[in-house]
């Protein structure tokens, strides 16, 4: 269930006709090949650094030091070593997927997911396509003040087995799990590890404009739920429509199998884990706004609500174990790949080109119009995401450098934490480098090509929105 590619793409005779059209690589072979690709700029892309000061515990760019060293290409055991020295810096999102993601699957496996999900759909009745609706805004609000989009690799487990059940198709699923954590992150109100980074980097309120902010992400978060409600009908009126019939066809069974097993009736037990886990799953959430958790506390909070959970539903512990053990195998793949995906920011790390990249964005900016100026920055931040998926990280890196262009040119630093945050938020549904994303397409098995022809036309929309909202911004002087 963890391959990026489909069994028809898999089995393809490579002398027949379908053979010759073009397939994505298999995400591994992006990572490396982009590995590759900075190891040989490291050779071409003159070496630079700025000085760097610590900011509330992070390490932050002094403006204006920028400076020219001497080449430090990147040697054959640097670029050998940059994937395992990724995975050991991205320790802490691996961590997350594997035990989030075990969590939720030992709490399936203890009936309470599929008892919530025949409650929810009970309530609804008819209704069924509501729930869309419902779980996009909720899981967009959630991100929207706790700033966690990884929280998507929890939520997928849930939905897929429910969206499949219900007569749509993996894609419809994943996009409940990426869309809402993702788009409510990126017009984020109080999201502490960039909103918060950023303001404490250009000296703001901590978490003013969020009235503005709060507009597009209404706006964006109704958009995107019309768009998946839109794809998800046209599938279920027709499932040949589906970006991946097959792999319908095989998680379905797969999760039909599990339901024909399980008990006909649910025990007073399950449905007090029902209840308990519920008031753990708040708490969680109540908690990572409220202490501003990071993902290994929020790790181990998982771990601890399906231990709790399991061992109410009258599991023993060795049961418990094993049952995480099985669910730690299905997102092994997407674990992996969030520490591979950082070693192409350890290969620009290590070539001294990351700060000469901002540095020359930078000067591209810098002749810029006011409005123009907003725009270019979204834009920079949208595609530096590529090699600096970390929202935070960029923060840090750009903003430093950023904020002094705004104040020359009039540009409000309120409107340059917009395209920051705009930006990296959009950038994060579309670009391999990062690592939820890639682990929640991972763990559905839904190739990165299907998942690009689902989402572009919906970031064209949403781009527009984010242009239109920063054009607006400078007009009315945000501040």
């Amino acid at each position: 269930m963890a391959t990026l590619h489909t069994p028809s793409e898999q089995k393809t005779d490579s002398k027949s006709p379908a053979a010759k059209k073009f397939v994505i690589p298999d995400i591994y072979v992006i990572l490396g090949a982009m590995v590759l690709i900075v190891a040989v700029l490291s050779y071409i892309m003159p070496a630079g650094e700025y000085a760097r000061t610590m900011v509330n515990g992070r390490s932050t760019v002094v403006p204006g030091s920028f400076q020219f060293i001497e080449q430090t290409p990147l040697s054959f055991m640097q670029i050998m070593s940059a994937i395992p020295d990724g995975m050991v810096k991205a320790a802490d999102v691996v961590i997350l997927t594997l035990l989030v993601g075990g969590a939720v699957g030992v709490i399936r496996m203890a009936g309470v997911i599929n008892y919530a999900i025949d409650k929810l759909l009970a309530a609804l009745g008819a209704r069924v396509s509501l729930i869309m609706f419902v779980l996009v805004f909720i899981f967009s609000l959630i991100a929207a003040f706790v700033g966690t989009p990884e929280l998507g690799i929890a939520y997928l487990p849930i939905v897929l087995p429910l969206m499949l059940r219900l007569g749509y198709d993996t894609t419809s699923a994943v996009a409940i799990a990426l869309l809402g954590p993702s788009v409510g992150f990126a017009f984020a109100l109080t999201a502490p590890a960039t909103i918060g980074t950023s303001h404490i980097v250009g000296q703001l309120p901590m978490f003013s404009g969020a009235g503005y902010r709060a507009i597009f992400l209404v706006v964006s978060t109704l958009i995107s739920i019309a768009y998946l409600m839109r794809y998800a009908a046209r599938v279920k009126a027709d499932p040949a429509r589906s970006l991946t019939p097959e792999l319908d066809a095989t998680l379905r069974s797969k999760y039909q199998a599990e339901t024909n097993a399980g008990p006909v009736e649910y025990t007073v037990r399950q449905r007090i884990a029902a209840v308990a886990t519920l008031v753990m799953f708040i708490t969680i959430i109540w908690s990572i706004l409220q202490f501003k958790l990071g993902f290994v506390p929020i790790s181990g909070l998982f771990m601890g609500m399906a231990v709790v959970c399991s061992l109410i539903v009258g599991q023993r512990l060795n049961d418990i174990c094993s049952n995480y053990n099985e669910a730690m195998r299905g997102v092994m793949v997407g674990a992996l790949i969030c520490g591979v995906a950082r070693g192409v920011s350890v290969a620009l790390e290590n070539g001294h080109i990351l700060d000469t990249m901002v540095y020359y964005l930078a000067q591209m900016l810098s002749g810029l119009p006011t409005s123009l100026t907003a725009i270019g920055i979204w834009i920079v931040e949208w595609a530096f995401n590529l090699v600096v998926p970390s929202g935070a990280g960029k923060a840090v890196i750009t903003l430093p450098v950023f904020f002094p262009l705004a104040d020359l040119v009039g540009l409000h630093r309120q409107v340059v934490v917009l395209g920051l945050q705009w930006g990296d938020g959009l950038a994060n549904l579309m670009q391999p480098t990062e690592g939820y994303f890639m682990a929640i397409i991972a763990m559905a098995g839904l190739p990165f090509g299907k998942w690009l022809k689902f989402y572009l036309p919906l970031f064209a929309i949403l781009s527009a929105v984010c242009i239109i909202g920063l054009l607006a911004a400078v007009s009315i002087g945000l501040n």
